[in-house]
């Protein structure tokens, strides 16, 4: 395999990886999406007002309709940055997508994505070539005009900064054409052009069918030509410490006020604007907590709009669902408050399903057939969801969530219900010991299993109870609660027999879940960190394995954005994930679902299956336009 063949499209755990464990840690309910936390998603169009799936939950004010505005109150985490191109988590990337904006947007955290600063985007015969013709009158907070150059400045950095977290995402995932010196990328040599003020083209080096939702990632967010001299040829206005910490300048709805470290953060609304009388709020602030406990008492006393509701405080019998959509929201009542100001209140309610993945991992050189097909046989993911997640989640049998899987969600529900091999919402535990016995296990000959579950109480109860069960099928299991950082680096070293983590789109299409199952990628021996998982599916010499191989290839040779290719791409998808039940090397347990609870003056949109944090709210507002 070519340096090039593995970098297109490389699984790199700075993305998914970290935020799905961010992610579980957490279960607040809309505090973080699990995204990466760079990118988002526009407000919404002002369309039915549901963000999606036809719903009405509440009207979309026209101009001049009552008292709009307000200051909405928040709570979030700890940030670093506000430099789109440096941020890697969720806390910055809310902000972030409040006050910059792209090429193209994720509507309320829609998977189908909207053009934003573009007008209009031709695509060539080949799917290569992007011409780009931008709005008119954007200006950015700073009162410069948007151009063209403006975008090709901001990839630029995006390509070549020393600041840039996310250089992958715009030469491997994207794939813009450059050039490379002694394996690294040649400054200046990306291939987006200014042709006009008010157009550019970008060359992609092979077709990709996610270009559109690539480029509505944060990262890619505009910024103006030459403020920060961070990459050849620019001296700067100002310093990227200073850009990215006190003056962040964008186009989007809210600009900048000001950020007080581990305490809060605010931006007020931009009067100029591009779209017309937006945003309807006159401000965000955002308090910064850290902890589960002091989020739901400070949003209880109704100090922030939206409420955090850790699963240790939720109580799925207060909530009323009034409408669902097809695409699984579900939009309601939640109540009665138990606890401060809001005691006795009910609140509004919705829950959308987001691409957010939760599997268990195992290294096909350390741990035997057998043993995973037992693990299999005893997990109970109805009764993992009921007793970790307060069935706040849903079951999950394959690694592409239900709202991305070939043929949507009925389709993943018939192919589990037809086909998977371990048994649905029960537990098999004389499976488990058939299957060992088979393999010449027994109560003098067990096999002793270590589990390095990722230090949160979800994840860790997760694997003590699979120890629990499996110890009944001549597995001893051993839980070590360990952290990110540390997995890393014992999957790096191939020290990992099982581990436990998750994984959230970095664009909304089934093959970015699958690579982490491409048995080319998990190879830890010859790529080391760039493994897409730590599992060595390669090297199991089995059908199953030979199987997901070819069928990736498909994937990777059918990537235009056609239906031709795409029915190749769903087919392979299905084979992939089918290969997987068979050797099972990420045995999945549980796709994520995001709530949102917020007070009856606040208007917010359902948001889609991107996440909350890709929600950019120019159409939220407060009753009265109060605070």
């Amino acid at each position: 395999m070519t340096e090039n063949d593995l970098s297109r499209r490389r699984f790199l755990k700075a993305t998914g990886g970290t935020a799905a464990a961010a992610a579980i840690a957490g279960c607040t309910g809309d505090g973080d999406d699990g995204g990466d936390g760079d990118d988002g998603g526009d407000g919404g169009d002002g369309g039915d007002g549901g963000g999606g799936g036809g719903v009405d939950w509440y009207p979309v004010p026209e101009p001049g309709d009552g008292d709009l505005g307000g200051t909405l109150q928040l709570i979030n985490s700890t940030i670093t940055t506000f430099d789109p191109i440096q941020n890697t988590d969720t806390a910055g990337g809310v902000l972030i997508r409040q006050m910059f904006e792209g090429l193209t947007k994720y509507p309320n955290g829609e998977p189908k994505t909207e053009n934003s600063l573009a007008s209009e985007i031709e695509v060539s015969d080949d799917f290569t070539t992007y011409t780009v013709t931008l709005e008119d009158g954007i200006t950015f907070h700073d009162g410069s005009d948007l151009t063209a150059s403006d975008v090709v400045y901001s990839w630029e950095r995006l390509a070549q900064s020393e600041n840039s977290n996310r250089t992958y995402f715009i030469l491997d995932s994207l794939g813009v054409a450059h050039e490379t010196s002694d394996g690294s990328y040649q400054p200046g040599s990306i291939a987006v052009e200014a042709t006009s003020d008010t157009e550019l083209t970008i060359e992609l080096s092979e077709p990709f069918h996610s270009s559109m939702e690539m480029m509505a990632y944060s990262s890619f967010a505009v910024i103006p030509e030459g403020i920060v001299g961070d990459i050849e040829g620019y001296d700067g206005e100002m310093d990227q410490s200073e850009f990215a910490t006190s003056d962040p300048v964008g186009t989007g709805p809210f600009q900048f006020v000001e950020w007080t470290e581990g305490d809060h953060a605010e931006v007020e609304a931009y009067g100029d604007y591009h779209v017309e009388d937006r945003p309807y709020l006159d401000g965000i602030f955002w308090s910064i907590i850290e902890e589960d406990q002091a989020s739901y008492t400070y949003s209880t006393n109704k100090n922030s709009d939206i409420l955090a509701i850790p699963t240790s405080k939720y109580d799925k019998g207060k909530v009323s669902v009034e409408q669902e959509t097809d695409d699984g929201k579900k939009l309601g009542s939640y109540g009665p408050i138990d606890s401060g100001e809001a005691s006795g209140e009910d609140v509004r309610y919705s829950q959308s399903p987001t691409l957010l993945t939760y599997y268990i991992a195992f290294n096909a050189k350390q741990t035997p057939k057998p043993v995973r097909q037992a693990a299999a046989y005893v997990l109970n993911r109805q009764e993992v969801n009921q007793s970790i997640f307060k069935e706040r989640f849903q079951p999950g049998y394959n690694l592409t969530p239900p709202g991305i899987y070939p043929g949507g969600s009925s389709a993943y529900q018939q192919d589990v219900e037809e086909n998977y091999p371990y048994g649905v919402e029960e537990t098999r535990i004389s499976d488990a010991k058939q299957v060992m016995e088979d393999a010449d296990y027994g109560e003098d000959n067990t096999f002793d299993l270590t589990i390095n579950a990722y230090n949160s109480g979800a994840f860790q109860q997760l694997a003590e109870g699979l120890r629990d069960k499996l110890s009944s099928a001549y597995v001893n299991v051993t839980v070590e609660p360990t952290d990110f950082s540390t997995i890393i680096e014992k999957g790096n070293q191939g020290n990992l027999q099982c581990y436990t983590l998750g994984w959230i789109a970095d664009w909304p299409a089934p093959d970015n879940f699958l690579q982490l199952m491409a048995p080319e990628l998990t190879d830890v021996d010859e790529l080391g960190s760039s493994a897409t998982t730590y599992t060595d599916w390669d090297d199991a010499d089995t059908q199953a394995s030979e199987d997901a191989q070819a069928a990736w290839e498909k994937i990777q040779n059918n990537q235009a954005p056609t239906d031709e290719a795409q029915q190749a791409r769903d087919e392979a998808a299905v084979t992939m994930e089918q290969a997987n039940w068979e050797d099972v090397i990420l045995l999945n347990v549980i796709h994520a679902s995001d709530d949102r609870f917020w007070y009856s003056d606040t208007n917010v949109q359902p948001f889609g299956s991107m996440g909350p944090s890709r929600q950019i709210h120019d159409t939220t507002w407060k009753e009265g336009g109060g605070n």
